[in-house]
């Protein structure tokens, strides 16, 4: 009932190894730090300062278990000109000092984002330059469990301009792949699947009416098979909660989960 201010960035993810997710709220501004109340099962706990300075101002904070040691970290991309990464490892009761992991990754206007994408266990970063048709690449740095390697292309018509990317599992495999939804009058949704080398396939509709304009979309394993599906959240004043399963190939029809949440 206290937790995540205005402005404060608000995500989850398990900090502490249990198996289940736990809440962080980054302040940014000039007091950097970050809290995490962690999961009983049956609530979130009190809000406790893990780290004392990190993302500060307005760079983006992000969680991914970037070492592979089954706890997720915080990641913060200055997303500014040096395009620097920094992470701080979970130590299971605290996030470790901020270590530059990247030192140009993810320049404004992109969208950055976090995933195992090679399926070694340990999340990758990824970044879509959302620019034109001509420029809309996904950039790829793998983890090595102690930084982040050399950028890669990984796909090269992806994403375009205002549409909203995301990162999941969608055909069970163990790999991320990339997933972005249109959220225009079309409210079309493609997908590339990772080969753990590439993103494959160009215009690939998983589901032609999904993410309406206002809506927001996001993905996860909703029905337990180890897939990922896409769930949007319609707010405004039906507040509806719409899912569309994955078959390993598509995203079936929207399906509504809940009619007051958001």
């Amino acid at each position: 009932d206290f937790f995540g201010l205005n402005g404060e960035t608000l995500l989850s993810g398990d900090f502490n190894g249990d198996g289940r997710d736990d809440i962080v709220a980054f302040t940014h501004g000039s007091l950097a730090d970050v809290y995490v109340a962690l999961s009983t099962g049956t609530s979130f706990g009190g809000g406790l300062k893990w780290h004392d300075w990190f993302a500060p101002g307005a760079e983006v904070g992000a969680v991914g278990d970037v070492d592979g040691d089954g706890r997720d970290d915080i990641i913060a991309f200055t997303h500014d000109t040096n395009a620097d990464v920094y992470v701080a490892l979970s130590t299971g009761t605290g996030f470790g000092p901020g270590l530059k992991w990247h030192d140009y990754f993810s320049i404004p206007g992109e969208f950055p984002a976090l995933g195992d994408v090679n399926g070694d266990g340990r999340d990758d970063i990824i970044t879509f330059t959302q620019g034109p048709l001509t420029a809309s690449d996904v950039i790829v740095s793998l983890s090595t469990g102690s930084g982040f390697g050399a950028p890669q292309k990984w796909h090269d018509l992806f994403a375009v301009g205002t549409e909203q990317p995301r990162v999941g599992d969608i055909n069970g495999d163990g790999r991320d792949d990339i997933v972005t939804f249109t959220c225009n009058a079309d409210a079309d949704v493609y997908a590339a699947v990772s080969n753990g080398t590439s993103f494959v396939g160009t215009t690939v509709k998983w589901n032609d009416l999904f993410c309406l304009p206002g809506e927001f979309p996001y993905l996860g394993d909703y029905n337990g098979d180890g897939k990922d599906d896409i769930v949007a959240f319609t707010k405004g004043s039906f507040n509806d909660v719409h899912v569309g399963l994955s078959t390993g190939t598509t995203f079936l029809g929207a399906t509504k989960w809940h009619d007051f949440f958001g």
